[in-house]
């Protein structure tokens, strides 16, 4: 009786293991579209402007899909990358623990550089797009602040650029998180 139980509760919990890897892997198809479909639109909005110079991210953040008010592409791709990040990283999480440590140690070490990157680039964004603002406010000539661009040679829409970034610090972040784990598994979750 107790080998039937047991037979029955392992059958269940690989029922539930195949669900989740079907649920990952929905996810990580269903992000990966997106991401692909945002950047065709953003590419196609490029070509269809009409020329000129081009702002980066502005054909993602300048449009409102499906309704107005509702989102804009870019949230859509910062969105879509952050759950395909994740979903992958769920789906390759056995292979990846199975990597030599120098090779954990060294992505560790870049996933925490991009970290501290990605974050200064969010706030030295929000500084900037705040400041700029404030001028228009002060100036009378208010806009819209998602139209904000970088006061830089090359001119970044700074919806775009902090969105991105955001989802970069996740993504880099979380890296750091999921790989210290794998590499120290004692010390990350010590046992109670």
């Amino acid at each position: 009786m107790g080998f039937e139980r047991s037979m029955k509760e392992m059958g269940e919990l690989l029922r539930s293991e195949r669900q989740t890897k079907l649920m990952y892997n929905t996810i990580a198809w269903i992000s990966g579209l997106t991401i692909i479909a945002v950047i065709f639109s953003g590419l196609a909005g490029i070509f269809y402007s009409g020329g000129g110079v081009v702002e980066i991210g502005a054909a993602l953040v300048n449009v409102e899909f499906p309704l107005p008010f509702f989102a804009k592409p870019v949230t859509y791709l910062s969105v879509a990358c952050v759950t395909f990040f994740y979903s992958s990283l769920m789906l390759w999480r056995n292979k990846i623990a199975k990597w030599s440590r120098l090779r954990l140690s060294v992505l560790q070490l870049f996933a925490m550089v991009v970290a501290f990157s990605s974050a200064y680039e969010v706030l030295y964004n929000f500084m900037l797009w705040g400041a700029i603002y404030s001028v228009q406010v002060l100036t009378e000539h208010i806009r819209d602040p998602d139209l904000i661009t970088s006061p830089s040679l090359v001119p970044w829409n700074l919806v775009f650029a902090t969105k991105m970034f955001a989802s970069l610090f996740v993504i880099s972040g979380y890296s750091v998180y999921f790989l210290r784990r794998i590499h120290h598994p004692k010390e990350a979750f010590p046992e109670v």
